[in-house]
């Protein structure tokens, strides 16, 4: 595996650092590669480390080099490199924040760069000593099988709480929502099925030899996660004060409206299946005023939630009606 990631990072700087197109001759020339066996294994080997970078996101271009019939590879900087990052002084402030949280170290000198490009000087020094533990597991086991293609067994715990073990090809990584996914072959349904990693409970653990399969030349990850084409729906809310970012982040708009007291936002094209839990989870921090069928899915959520807890008395926060008329309590 690590002579594979050395191979894969020095095709791509020699890519890189060429000021033209390079053939493959002269890459088995460059950085000492594809220069086992024939010529036809070196092209095989070549063509799979091409396909693996690409999948990767590494744009490699192929061209035709001038005066000759000869195929060319390149990549262009302005395609492969990330644009300057310019972020205003709240932003470094929260970015060093993370950095603290995480417990991340040796960052001062990057986090100082990054504040003296801020348009006005921020500290970066935080008081406390508070971390949060962040396991790098299971994303670096699942990105090196990504790469490697061994098929994979974890134990998952599905949406509906149950727990089973899965077989897996990994197709790939994406992410979405915030939330990121294995998306992979499953041996058990024989079909494209979509893994979320915060519910792998154990693994995942290779079964296999590394180059066991090959992904499918249509494959889209980000397709496998998207779940079914509903269209998206207006939705209004009104929102208690700290509530306010959660749902401005997420789009929301303020109509200048009231409701109980409670500022009005409207939020367009959402998921009328998947954002219906997000919507639950702000719980009595808002009240659901349009549409009327998500009104009654988020009551009926509340209610099938009250009735699960009877015996909790702790205080509940106090929720405008969505029946009142506006601005009345």
């Amino acid at each position: 595996m690590a002579e594979k990631v050395e191979r894969l990072v020095n095709l791509t700087i020699a890519l890189l650092e060429s000021p033209g197109a390079m053939s493959l001759e002269e890459l088995r020339r460059r950085p000492r590669y594809y220069t086992e066996g024939s010529a036809m294994s070196s092209r095989r080997m070549f063509e799979r480390d091409k396909d693996e970078l690409r999948r990767l996101g590494v744009p490699i271009e192929t061209v035709t080099l001038p005066y000759s019939d000869e195929l060319g590879y390149t990549i262009r900087r302005r395609s492969y490199e990330l644009p300057d990052v310019e972020l205003t002084g709240e932003e470094v402030a929260a970015l060093a924040l993370a950095v603290r949280l995480t417990g991340a170290e040796d960052t001062p000198l990057a986090l100082a760069k990054l504040a003296a490009r801020a348009p006005d000087p921020v500290p970066i020094e935080l008081p406390g000593d508070t971390r949060v533990e962040v396991s790098p597991e299971p994303i670096d086991a699942v990105a090196d099988a990504v790469v490697g293609r061994p098929t994979v067994t974890f134990t998952y715990r599905a949406a509906d709480g149950t727990v089973a073990t899965r077989t897996v090809d990994p197709y790939g990584v994406v992410q979405r929502r915030a939330a990121w996914y294995l998306v992979g072959r499953d041996h058990t349904r024989d079909a494209l099925r979509a893994f979320r990693l915060d519910r792998m409970t154990d693994g995942p653990v290779p079964v296999g030899d590394p180059g066991a399969f090959d992904p499918p030349d249509d494959l889209d990850v980000a397709a496998a996660v998207s779940g079914p084409a509903l269209p998206g729906v207006e939705v209004t809310l009104a929102v208690a004060p700290e509530a306010r970012w959660s749902v401005e982040v997420r789009g929301g708009r303020d109509t200048g409206r009231t409701h109980g007291g409670w500022p009005v936002l409207t939020l367009d094209e959402l998921h009328p299946v998947r954002d219906r839990a997000w919507v639950l989870g702000l719980g009595a921090a808002v009240a659901v005023l349009g549409p009327e069928q998500l009104q009654a899915d988020v009551r009926a959520g509340l209610e099938a939630v009250l009735a699960a807890h009877r015996g909790d008395t702790a205080p509940q926060a106090t929720q405008p009606d969505a029946g009142h008329s506006e601005g009345q309590p």
